[in-house]
């Protein structure tokens, strides 16, 4: 074996070793979630979901199918890499499931789980209900944390925003605009 085989299959092997890390941490990212989350006070309404599982299983093709094929090094390590990040939103999805909701000191929703501490804005909340506003989306809640992400939140209907919104603003006064 040459130095760049070893090299190609050691990438391999990191990156399936990788998969397999990020997918036995599910576990205990929903541990953790709801050991912060406190008790639930408005569950969101979500179809049970098993994308995450696709999501998964394509990532494990990928990573399969990069030494099938001849590509150059750094084809190779973007896709790689690309599956890695597709079983890390796989991780944060499974990490929610079936338990997205408000509660007393976190808000659940697909991927995130935001403190209501590290939630710096509401924005929408401040404009929405203005006369001149058009095109806002009442089936969507914009939430910008301190660190200056933003997540989108989308819930079922408009009645079940209305709800979670005036059930965050309760728990979370300092987010009234």
């Amino acid at each position: 074996m040459t130095i760049e085989q070893i090299l190609y299959f050691s990438m391999l092997g990191l990156a399936l070793l990788g998969y397999i890390v990020i997918l036995c941490t599910i576990p205990y990212r929903r541990k953790k979630i709801f050991a912060q989350a406190g008790a639930l006070v408005f569950p969101l309404k979500a179809k049970p979901s098993k994308k995450w599982v696709v999501i998964a299983v394509m990532a494990f093709i990928l990573i399969l199918i990069v030494p099938l094929r001849n590509y150059g090094w750094f084809v190779n390590l973007v896709l790689l890499a690309a599956a890695l990040f597709a079983t890390e939103i796989a991780a944060r999805e499974a990490a929610g499931i079936g338990k997205v909701g408000i509660y007393t000191h976190m808000l659940v929703s697909g991927t995130s789980a935001v403190l209501w501490s590290d939630i710096f804005s509401l924005p929408t909340l401040a404009y929405e209900n203005d006369a001149e506003t058009t095109q806002v989306d009442f089936k969507t809640l914009r939430v910008i944390t301190k660190n200056g992400t933003e997540q989108l939140i989308l819930f079922e209907s408009e009645e079940e925003r209305s709800q979670a919104v005036a059930q965050i603003l309760q728990l979370a006064p300092h987010l009234k605009p």
